[in-house]
């Protein structure tokens, strides 16, 4: 003989489902979407930063750990991270971020600020602040050790045929650095020679937030031979916010 089949249950969910909310009904959301490209000067952003000297040609890197020796080493001043801070006057609910890492693998940070409401009633607001990350960005601008060389003309060995040689560094380079209008800077590299050049995005679906601070930062390599060792920054080249005009329910 079978066993005798046990009695069905249902899922405790059916018949208990937090009873102090109403069913709802989904919403269609009216999008616009605003691009920002560096080096971020609007009216609505901020860009934040304690200790680079914002003379990037790629990209704007934020500083990750900003700390102000004082006295020979001896209790360093810890400053907050750089950030880009974007406020819009609809909620922002999507924030995309395309840029490249100075060491990769790279990562983006968003924290955002949510409209009034946003939160449960009965929740306990510290208990999970509104913050995302994307981890293992790959792609990369090539560093200064890795693209300038003092020696004019340098030329590669290995160049695929009718490919072009290394190009000159722009004339408004010497806006940036006006020290190259005596030593001018040359290029020793190009980007077909090195297989993580590129750039990487970042996309993040955020509650509807008035305010976000974007920041990142890369790897660091920590070898004794390398000529950067602290360059674990994260080159922001456009931002793209979605906001929220209206919220309509459907049906």
């Amino acid at each position: 003989m079978s066993a005798p089949k046990p009695e069905a249950r249902a899922p405790l969910s059916r018949t208990y489902f937090y009873p102090h909310e109403p069913v709802r009904r989904k919403m269609h959301l009216v999008l616009e979407t605003y691009e920002y490209d560096m080096p971020f000067k609007y009216e609505n952003i901020v860009v934040n930063r304690w200790l680079m000297p914002g003379r990037e040609a790629h990209g704007v890197e934020l500083g990750v750990i900003n700390q102000v020796p004082r006295e020979g080493l001896k209790d360093p001043e810890s400053l907050p991270a750089d950030e880009i801070v974007i406020t819009e006057p609809h909620p922002i609910v999507r924030v995309a971020v395309i840029g490249s890492a100075c060491t990769p693998p790279g990562y983006v940070q968003v924290e955002c600020e949510p409209v009034a409401g946003w939160r449960n009633d009965y929740e306990t607001h510290s208990a999970m602040p509104v913050r995302f990350r994307a981890e293992n960005l790959w792609g990369m601008h090539l560093r200064f050790d890795a693209l300038l060389t003092a020696t004019p003309g340098v030329e590669a060995k290995f160049r695929p045929e009718g490919a072009p040689g290394y190009e000159a560094m722009p004339e408004r380079i010497k806006d940036l650095y006006p020290s190259t209008r005596e030593r001018p800077w040359h290029t020793k590299t190009h980007a077909r020679e090195n297989p993580l050049a590129g750039m990487s995005c970042a996309v993040f679906e955020v509650p509807p937030s008035l305010r976000v601070r974007v920041s990142g930062g890369s790897a660091s390599t920590g070898w004794s031979s390398d000529n950067c060792p602290t360059d674990n920054h994260y080159s922001f080249r456009l931002i793209r916010t979605t906001v929220q005009l209206r919220k309509e329910p459907v049906g």
